[in-house]
């Protein structure tokens, strides 16, 4: 295993401004009793795998080291909020579980919280059932993104395997340049403009706007063979999808909540704020932050008739919003009101959409890791990630595909969708998908 400097670590890491829209989901959460901003990423292994083993690669990770080790410094109006890092000696621990139901995550590992004064901003759960184990880290959104994560995971497979590591310098995000005032408040109000026309009320979203809070927050996983992913990749491109499946998928989960929304009597204009990773095409890291900005697709009811009328609105949206290179302005923006205080920002942005954040949420890691084959040396037989979860709306989709087999975890509150509703998506999303040309 490999060593490092513990001394070597960045002691301070300014938080991006994507960062910063996280740290004001966490408020949200707060408030709404949602359960925190935690993603998981769970690996299923084809045999029992000790806690020891796991845990040797951890320890030989700087990352991991840095995660367990800093504290958020909050921001002001002259101070961007920061990570703090002090080599106080905190490491990983592998927390084991052992469970009945096969393959199913324990309730005590999905329901912790990692707040943001939490000692550890990452934790490791190794799950132990008949035949086999399942290995389940979870890290505070605030810190790493979803393509950070599959960089991360390389990262631990580059040391148990004893190859060339990324430098430091690469994985952590590199300094800014002194950003032009001018400029920046340019953008500012072109960005707000924009968002203002695409989010303007009435938006239809699953999660009643009389709800204040939720009890509960489940998960549905379905899951494809690899002939029915590539049926779904051949029906995509049937559609339109001409960039890849991903609007394809969007459209799927666009008309089985609007056929919820219809049957509620509440059917009408969709909004969807969607995920862009900002990092270059290709480059390893940045792994820690996050590098996010989004696309922004409004979809009036003539725009749902049907699939392919769907996928043609957001391919037409999503090209003149590539062109316009919104998800770097808007990524600009979000840089830009770092400099705000927390409560004031989190005003600015709840009042953008009056109350209403989206229709639904949606998120998709393309192929970053489909060729995710072993994880600590060990075979990996199955991946998904569990989105944090988020009201309102209180119902995201989380797409990953592995091994040429994709899945999909509906992450939903049974306060806002019902069993018989989340039975209704599941069935048409199929449908949707896998239908036959």
């Amino acid at each position: 295993m490999s060593t490092f400097d513990k001394k070597s670590l960045p002691q301070k890491i300014h938080l991006s401004g994507s960062d910063c829209f996280h740290l004001v989901l966490d408020k949200h959460a707060k408030k709404h009793n949602s359960g925190g901003n935690v993603m998981r990423i769970v690996f299923n292994f084809s045999r029992r795998v000790t806690a020891q083993k796991i845990s040797a690669t951890l320890k030989s990770s700087p990352l991991v080291y840095w995660l367990c080790n800093i504290e958020l410094v909050p921001g002001s109006l002259l101070k961007i909020p920061y990570w703090k890092y002090e080599n106080k000696g905190r490491e990983l621990i592998v927390s084991e579980h052992h469970h009945d139901v096969n393959n199913q995550v324990p309730e005590i590992v999905l329901k912790r919280d990692i707040p943001i004064d939490a000692l550890r901003f990452i934790d490791c759960d190794l799950v132990h059932f008949a035949s086999h184990s399942m290995l389940v880290l979870s890290w505070n959104h605030i810190v790493m993104d979803g393509k950070g994560i599959g960089m991360f995971l390389q990262h631990l497979n580059e040391i148990e395997s004893g190859g060339e590591m990324h430098s430091l310098d690469v994985l952590f995000p590199p300094h800014e340049k002194k950003p032009n005032i001018i400029a920046y408040i340019r953008n500012m109000y072109k960005v707000k403009r924009f968002i203002q026309a695409s989010s303007k009320s009435p938006i239809a979203s699953v999660a009643d706007k009389r709800s204040t809070s939720i009890e509960h927050f489940d998960n549905y996983i379905i899951e494809f063979n690899k002939e029915e992913t590539a049926q779904i990749a051949k029906n995509a491109v049937t559609k339109g999808a001409r960039f890849g499946p991903n609007l394809f998928y969007l459209a799927g989960c666009a008309h089985a909540v609007n056929n919820i929304n219809a049957q509620r009597g509440r059917a009408g204009t969709m909004w969807m704020p969607i995920p862009y990773d900002g990092r270059l095409r290709g480059a390893f890291g940045p792994v820690i932050s996050n590098f996010v900005a989004y696309l922004f697709y409004r979809l009036p009811q003539a725009d749902l008739a049907d699939v392919e009328t769907t996928v043609k609105s957001f391919t037409r949206q999503m090209t003149e919003q590539m062109k316009d290179e919104m998800p770097k302005k808007y990524g600009m923006l979000l840089n830009m009101l770092r400099h705000i205080p927390l409560g004031l920002y989190y005003f600015l942005i709840n009042r953008t959409g009056e109350g209403t954040f989206a229709s639904f949420l949606y998120s998709s890691t393309g192929e970053n890791f489909n060729r995710f084959e072993t994880m600590f040396g060990e075979p990996v037989t199955g991946l998904t990630i569990f989105p944090s979860p988020t009201f309102p709306p209180g119902l995201t989709f989380s797409f990953l595909k592995h091994n040429n087999a994709l899945n999909i975890n509906i992450a939903y509150s049974s306060d806002i969708i019902s069993n018989i509703e989340l039975d209704t998506i599941v069935t048409q999303l199929k449908q949707l998908l896998l239908a036959e040309n």
